[in-house]
This record gives structure tokens, sequence and C-alpha cells, in this order.
């Protein structure tokens, strides 16, 4: 029983018939061929069906055996399905659908209301139907008999039918043949002997009008011919009247054309497909289908062939119909992207690999397309790095184009930058189709791989050079992890970043010595066995990096850009790469491990205390002391005695408890340990040991050790040195009145006392021997002079006539010019420094002043003469000096150039140290008015406003009656933070509002709600 029916989607080709499909086709004209309904049994087919459907526009029928299946005119939907008793002969559709006739091999004739789906008549007659219905009038009636064709009229007016004509059936008896008849007259005018038909159709792309109107030059004959002896039928289009074949098509035995009128331009036909057609066509039948024929354009069917991928047919189609045979190696070339793509996700075998690439190759080599194929090699997932490289190479064969030279370029990136080993098909097409490669740099740097991001950033840096931004910058650095080695990423900051920023970025340099300090400082934590120097290296690229115009040559080691080399960012980096510098002398140097945070809080002199802090026994102290200490000592001008009594002080300051006795715990071991190493043994010890003893006995004892020849501690003979330094503990320690008492002198001659036990400290040095009345009798001009011509080649007595010669007022212009240069020649810079101050202020001495600023630097030369000053660490000294020039347009001159280059707060600090001591108070008072002279007409108050100098500033201003201008700059500052205050409290404030008037509506506004 076919009781099972299936509508169809539409087929693309007619390549997705059910089975094995129809047979071949062939012709001139091209039909497209698709599958509509399929109708299969739900009961074991043991004889094939019969099958015939009628079609119109009311609607389809399709008849196998007993089963009647109604549907729409397009076969869309299914209307009806009925099973009848016996099979079906006759169907029809009458009242445009509403009524469907069937009669039954039986007799019976059944009229069927279709809406209901309700049978309104049967009738039992002993009929074989057989006839059929042409529609045109008049009718044409076709039976068996004498007459097998007559032609009826139809009279409306007289409601009559009547036959007009008949065709004698002696003429065709015993035939299979086709006949042509004229028909108004029945005469037969043509056949065709060698054409065995079994059904037939005539169609028409125009209405059947035209057919009466133009005869049959454009019609088109179907034909469905009778079984060959291989059980296949041949489904015919001619075209009248020379019935040209136009087209073919094998159908199965069982086949039959649907009955349709004459103005269609599509054919539709059932065929009955065995169950195993492959193997057995004489098969039963196991599947009806109905198909339709639609003429369609060859590019058409090409084009479906191709989306199916039946490549061998559609290139036998293309040559058939003479169409473009290259488009279907370029599509089957297309298809080769789509498997090698899956290939290389699917991680498949070599074999399948080569199997892909060596289909692919062979058909390019048909293309003659160029451009197709150089994009094809270009963009292919070629599943191996030798074979992408080769593809690229044919392709450059077949057309040099920058394309295939940029694709090139990026497969040596790949190969570089990731190695063979992670090449794919997939990843190679990202990457070569990547625009923005600068995200693969970021990418590989987040990812701690720097070789791969140093090697894409050097391939392809041109690339996003113009789209380089500080954003852009600000992202590549916060990527950076620090799981990077240290050394590598310096030298790539080295070489390859820092000057790309300075020529790219310009602005970005001060984010980038930002970085650099804090990357610097993490390599304490990240990489501790290599630490300081990896820091060092770190930071110090910045400044040993090549510039932009020096690449190529040798480098700049303190190139600083000159559009932020002042700025804070760069400024604090270069204090960290000097603080490095000494980190790393004080660990490799002089085995002294600091944190850096703890040695960036200390000076020279408190690092000489974490030295010393660091020795464990004291019984160490003296050979750490030769051998680190005192070397750091030396390279860095400190006084060797003092800093160690410093070092007692604060030791004691820290650790004493005042106890009874000074030698009981292990700190007071080690003070002892370091008094032991003091040159200058009285007395140290006494000012720092006697201090927690009554005041009369360490009073008493320290008079008796400055009067007495012996000592009353033990030393064997004491010396100026013992004394002057007891002399010393004593004015510490004591009141001016217990040292009166003690001398039974005023405390100005005890402090002369002292003054002369210092200078003959300094005889017994030099092995002059000298006594108190001698040395206090004796004319100290000719003194200087001739310790001067004795021993002007020891540092000890320049230092001692320097001194002699301030005490005593010995201003011989042509023994101080002397004087200072030895000091210079010796490198006593720190106490060159503090003489040239102190004579500064010595009217005679000026002339020697100029006279050594002219030897030591070039006259002509004064930015050089300025960089020589900083050296000396004089900014006031050399501001000082350039007060002398006679000639007050070019003092002006050489001040105000000299202040646009200095600090000013570091000159304002030395004045003050001048002016503390007493020294040339007036001429430090001049230095320092013209200084804060310059800052107000520099308006550099933001500089100055949390300063200490701010008081002199503000007092400056007033004496100069500019108060107005600070008071401005005051209110500025005021106005802008009223402002941001009143925004984020929600009040807008007009942007024309005059700061003064921000002040005074400030009360008004309301304040800003507490977060909490």
């Amino acid at each position: 029983m076919w009781n099972e029916i299936d509508l169809l989607i539409n087929d693309d080709t007619g390549s997705g018939r059910l089975s094995a499909g129809s047979g071949q086709e062939c012709g001139t004209a091209l039909y497209q061929v698709d599958t509509l309904v399929k109708i299969t049994s739900s009961d074991k087919v043991l004889v094939n069906p019969e099958l015939h459907a009628v079609n119109s526009t009311d609607g389809c029928i399709i008849v196998t055996d007993r089963s009647v299946a109604l549907l729409d005119s397009i076969c869309q939907s299914l209307q009806m399905h009925i099973q009848f008793d016996t099979n079906v002969d006759v169907v029809g559709l009458c009242q445009e659908g509403q009524f469907l006739v069937v009669g039954e091999r039986s007799g019976n004739l059944h009229l069927i209301h279709v809406p209901s789906q309700q049978t309104l008549l049967t009738k039992v007659r002993d009929i074989l139907f057989h006839f059929i219905f042409i529609e045109t009038h008049p009718f044409f009636i076709v039976g068996k008999g004498n007459y097998v064709l007559s032609r009826w009229e139809v009279d409306t007016t007289k409601r009559l039918v009547s036959v007009q004509s008949f065709a004698d059936s002696s003429i065709i008896k015993g035939k299979t043949m086709y006949f042509m008849w004229d028909v108004y007259s029945l005469t037969l005018i043509w056949d065709w002997p060698s054409i065995h038909i079994k059904e037939f159709l005539l169609t028409t792309e125009s209405d059947s009008s035209s057919v009466t109107r133009q005869g049959i030059a454009d019609l088109k004959l179907i034909t469905l011919t009778i079984p060959d002896n291989k059980q296949k039928r041949n489904l015919l289009v001619f075209s009248l009247p020379a019935m040209h074949l136009l087209y073919s098509l094998e159908v199965s035995e069982v086949s039959s054309l649907v009955q349709s009128g004459i103005s269609t331009d599509i054919i539709y036909f059932l065929e009955g497909i065995p169950e195993n057609r492959q193997k057995s066509p004489e098969g039963s039948v196991s599947v009806v289908v109905m198909r339709s024929l639609t003429e369609a354009l060859p590019e058409n069917r090409l084009s479906r062939l191709l989306h199916k991928h039946k490549f061998t047919e559609a290139e036998n189609f293309a040559i058939q119909f003479g169409l473009d045979v290259e488009l279907v190696y370029k599509v089957k070339a297309s298809t080769f992207l789509e498997r090698l793509a899956s290939a290389s996700i699917a991680s498949c075998g070599q074999t399948v690999w080569l199997d892909l690439v060596s289909e692919a190759k062979e058909n390019l080599q048909q293309i003659q397309d160029n451009q197709f194929v150089v994009e094809y090699c270009i963009n292919a997932p070629w599943p191996t790095y030798e074979t992408t490289q080769e593809m690229l190479n044919y392709a450059k064969f077949r057309v040099r184009k920058d394309a295939v030279l940029r694709a090139q370029a990026r497969l040596t990136t790949f190969y570089g930058a990731f190695g063979p080993e992670k090449f794919s098909g997939i990843a190679w097409t990202e990457f070569l189709n990547n625009e923005d490669l600068f995200k693969n740099v970021l990418y590989q740097l987040e990812e701690g791989s720097l070789p791969c991001a140093q090697y894409l950033w050097l391939r392809h840096q041109a690339e996003f050079e113009s789209s380089f931004d500080e954003k852009t910058l600000v992202n590549m650095l916060n990527t950076i992890r620090t799981t990077v080695p240290p050394k590598e990423l310096s030298l790539w900051f080295k070489n390859v970043v820092i000057p790309f920023v300075r020529r790219v970025v310009p602005n970005g340099e001060k984010t980038l010595a930002k970085w650099l300090e804090q990357a610097a400082r993490n390599l304490e934590l990240t990489d501790k066995a290599n630490w300081p120097e990896n820091g060092l290296n770190m930071a110090e690229v910045f400044f040993t990096s090549k510039s932009p115009d020096e690449l190529g040559l040798a480098s700049s080691c303190h190139w600083i850009p000159s559009k932020c080399g002042g700025c804070e960012e760069v400024y604090r980096l270069k204090k960290l790469v000097l603080d490095l510098q000494e980190l790393v002398n004080l660990y490799r140097k002089y085995s002294c491990r600091l944190a850096l945070s703890d040695f960036e809080k200390e000076n020279a002199s408190t690092i000489v205390f974490r030295m010393f802090d660091k020795i464990l026994a004291p019984e160490l102290v003296p050979s750490m002391l030769k051998k680190f200490i005192k070397p750091y000592i030396q390279e860095h001008n400190l006084q060797e005695d003092e800093l160690f009594l410093q070092y007692i002080k604060d030791l004691l300051e820290r650790c004493c408890t005042r106890s009874t006795s000074v030698f009981e715990t292990a700190w007071e071991a080690k003070a002892i340990a370091v008094i032991g190493c003091i040159s200058d043994t009285d007395v140290s010890l006494v000012i720092h040991l006697l201090q927690p003893r009554p005041m009369d006995y360490s009073s008493r004892l320290l008079f008796a050790i400055t009067t007495s020849a012996t000592s009353p501690i033990g030393v064997n003979q004491l010396t100026f040195a013992h004394r002057s330094r007891a002399l010393k503990c004593l004015i510490y320690l004591a009141d001016t009145n217990t040292v009166e008492s003690l001398f039974k002198k005023p405390i100005e001659k005890v402090k002369y006392f002292l003054k002369c036990f210092i200078y003959l400290a300094e005889f017994e040095i030099l092995n002059i021997p000298y006594t108190y009345e001698s040395f206090h009798k004796s004319p100290k001009e000719g003194m200087i002079k001739g310790l001067w011509k004795n021993h002007s080649h020891e540092p000890t007595a320049v230092r001692l006539v320097t001194e002699l010669s301030l005490e005593y007022k010995v201003y011989d212009p042509q023994l101080w010019s002397c004087f200072l240069q030895k000091l210079l020649g010796f490198k006593m810079i720190r106490y060159l420094r503090k003489i040239l101050i102190a004579i500064t202020g010595i009217h005679s001495l000026w002339q020697v002043c100029e006279s050594f600023m002219n030897t030591f630097s070039a006259p002509t030369s004064f930015r050089r003469d300025l960089v020589q000053y900083a050296q000396l660490d004089l900014p006031a000294f050399a501001l000082g000096c350039l007060l002398l020039i006679p000639q007050s347009e070019k003092r002006e001159q050489q001040i105000q150039g000299f202040l646009s280059s200095s600090n000013p707060e570091a000159i304002l600090q030395q004045v003050d140290e001048c002016m503390n001591t007493g020294e040339v108070a007036g001429f430090a008072s001049q230095i320092r008015c013209l200084v804060l002279d310059n800052i107000i007409n520099e308006k550099q108050y933001e500089k100055f406003s949390k300063s200490k100098h701010f008081p002199l500033l503000k007092l400056q201003v007033m004496n100069n009656n500019r108060v107005k201008e600070l008071v401005e700059y005051l209110i500025n500052d005021a106005a802008t933070l009223i402002t941001e205050y009143q925004e984020r409290c929600g009040n807008s404030i007009p942007a024309d509002m005059l700061p003064c008037d921000i002040l005074k509506v400030n009360h008004t506004w309301p304040k800003m709600k507490s977060k909490h």
C-alpha cells in the first residue's frame, strides 16, 4: 500500500535524487531536475506499481496503483490522500479544484468534495475509462476502436456537443510510433517510425491561443519512450516541427509523464526507483518519486554542480556547454583551502597533508589566472613551513608582486619568531592576516617570550611606527612580565626601544624613565642573585642608549633628551643610577650589603656607620677597617677620626643605658675597638665615656690632661693633640664658670689656648718643635712664610699655613695665590670650597679670587666655566666672583646667564652656610638678594612655595614693593583648589569668574558631604 508521502525541498542540482537517481542526460538544451515528492509503501512491494498523474492550475493528482494523492499545483502541500479498492485509471479536478473525480478499474466512479474530503457520489459502471482531455476548443477524445481520435465541437447556444471529424484507425493499426495530425481535418501529415513512444506531452511557454495563431513553431514535444533491452526509458524533449532533439534524460522502466496543460514551462514526471538500483536495475520498485524538469541556463547548472563539489561532472559539463572550465578549477582549489584548514585543526597525519597539497598543486597548474594563483598560494593554510615556502616561491614564479614579497617576509618572520615546530596552517594564516602585528608583540611580552617579541619588533617596526603613541607605550610597558630576563630586556631597551621612543614619541621618555626606575627597583626582589648589577643595568640604559642621531656611532653615555631632561622622572632615574652605582661598590668592593631603600636614607658618613654595624665581633674591627672601611673613607674624602667619633656617639645614643660600667656590653666593646683605631688617641674616649661621670671628676681629669706634662690615663707622653682634644672635651662638657674657675682666666682666653693647641698639634705632625710660649711670641707672618718654604709639598702643611694666614690676617696676594693652587693640586676640594667662601669677604684678596678663576677655567668659554664650578660644588662662590666683574653690562650679562642654568635653591643653601658661620655675612647677603630677585623676576614662586626659603622670598617681595605679584600667584592657586573642590560637590563655577571673586563667594556654597 503506497501510503507514505513526503514532500521534499527542491534539490539544487538533481544529483541528490533518491537512490542512484535518474540516468545520463544529453542534448543541446539544459534542464534542471528537481525531486518534489517521495511515495513509499508500508508493505513489501512485489509488483511494480502503475503510475499516472495529472497537473493543472487547480492542483496535482498522483496515482500509484490504488493510492490517490492530491497536492497543490506546485507540489508543496498535501491536500488529500485516499486509498481505493482497485487500481485507479482516471482522475480529474473540476469546479476550480473543489471536486475530485476518480475512476477505478472496477468501474466505480467517485465524486469527492475536496475541502471536506467527503465522497458525494459513487456509481458502479462496467466501463473502462481511457480518455484524454485536451484543453482546447474544440476538444478531442482518444479511445479504442475504429476511430481512435475524434474532434468535437460544443455549441453552447443549443447545448449540443457534436463530432466534427475522426481519424481512421486503420492508418495506425499495430504501430507504436509518433504521428502528427492536422487539428481541423484530422488527416495524418507526419510520422516518425523510429521513435517508439509510450506517453507524450505538448508544451509551450506561450498561452494556448498562440498555438492556434502561430501553429507548432513554439511547441515542444515531451515523450517517454518504450523501455529498451536494458529496461530503461528515455524522456526526450523535441522542438517542433523539425523534431530536433533538445534534451534526453535516462529514467527507470517504471516512469510516467504527468499530464498537464499545454501552456506550462515545467515538465513533471513520475519515476519508480528499485530497492537496489546499483546491483539490480530490474528489481521491484521501492520508492516512487515525482520530479520536475525546468529549462535552465548552463551557468546555473554549473554553479550548482560546483556547490555540490561534483568537480569531474562539472568539468565535463563546462566543456560540453563551452563554459569557463577554469572556474571549476578555482572552486575546486577553494575546497582544498577548507580541507587544509580542517586537516590543520584535526592534526591529521602527514599522508593526508601530502595528498591534499599534491592535489592542490596539480589543480593550480590548470589555472591560468595568475592573480588568483598568487592570492591562493598566499592565503592557503599550508600544513608545513616548507610547503608554504614552496608555494610562495611558486606564486612569485607566476608573477612577482608586492603581495607575494610581503607574504614571504611574514613567513620569514614567523619562522624566526616561532620556529617551524609551531607552524600550522591555521597559525600561519592568522599571523599572515594580522593587520596589527604590534598586538602580537604585546602578547609575546605578556607571555614572557622576549626573543619572539624582539624579533617581531625588529622585522616589522616600520608597520606600527606611525600609530605608536604614548598610550601604546604604556600598554607595552604594562604587559612586560617580571619573569623576562633582565639582562636581555635591558639590552633590548638600550639598543631598540629607547632610541625608537626618542625618535617617534619624544614625550614618552617621561613614561619610559618612570617605568625603568620601578623595573630596576623590582629586581631587588625578583632577581636577588644578580642584584644590584641587574638593577643598575636596567636603570642606566636610559642614559647609555644611543640617541636617534647617533645610531650606528659611538654610544652617548650621558645623553639626556632635551625635552624632558629636567623632568622629575628623569631626575629620579638619574639619582637611582648614581645610588645603584654606589650600591654596587658597596656590595662588591666593600662587602657591605644594604637594601636599596635603606641605602637611600643614608649618606657617605652613615654608610660607614652601617659598615661598622655589620661587624659582628669587636676583634674583627681592625682588619675590616683596613680592608674595607678605610678605603671607602678615602674614596669619599671623609674625615676619618671625626667620622669614627661620630659613629661612637651614634652608637652611644642608640645603645647606651647609662650604666655604671662602660665596658659591660657588646656595643661598648665595639666602641672601644673603634676608638682603638683612631689615629689621635684623649682624649675622644674621654668625651664620650666621661660624660656619664660626675662633672667634678670629669672636668678635673680633662684639666689635668690639658695642662700636665704626663698623662693621668696611662699615656707615656702627652702631645698637643691630646691636650687640644682634652680641652675640647672640657669646654664641651663643663659650663663656662667651671672652665674659668679651673684656668682662672676668661673663657675667651681659654678658647684662644684651644686654638693654639690645635695649631701646635699640626706642627707636631710636621715634626716642627714649638711650645705654647714660643708659638705665642713668634711673628706669625715670618712663621707662615718659613713653614710654606720648607713644607709646601705636604698637604697637612698647606692646610696649616692657610688656616694660620686666615687666623692672623696674613693677606699676601702672591702667597694666597700659591695656597689656592696647591689646594687644588692636592684635590682638597672640600677644604678649598671652605677657604674660597671665607676669602670672598676679604677685599684685598678679591683680585686673587678673580685670578684663580681665570687660571682655573678658560675665560672665553663661560659655559665651560660653569661646569667646572659645578664640579667644585661652589655656585655661591662662582656668583660672588661674577659680582667682582668691573664692567656693569658684562657683569649683568654673565650673572643672568649663570642664574638661568643654576639651581637657585642650592645657591641659597650655600649662602645660609656662610651666614651661619659668621663669615662674609655682608657679601653672602648680597648674593642672597641677587638670587631672590631673580626668582621674583622669573616668577618661580611655585618651586619655593614649600621650601624653607619662602619666608626670605616673601621678605624680599615686600622690600621690592612687588607684593601684588606674589598675592596673585597665591590667589590663583587657591582659586584653582576651590574650583576643583566645588566641582566635586556638584557646583559649577563659570569659566570667566575671576580668582578673587571665587574666593569671595566660596563661603556661600554648600560643602561636599562625607562619603562615610
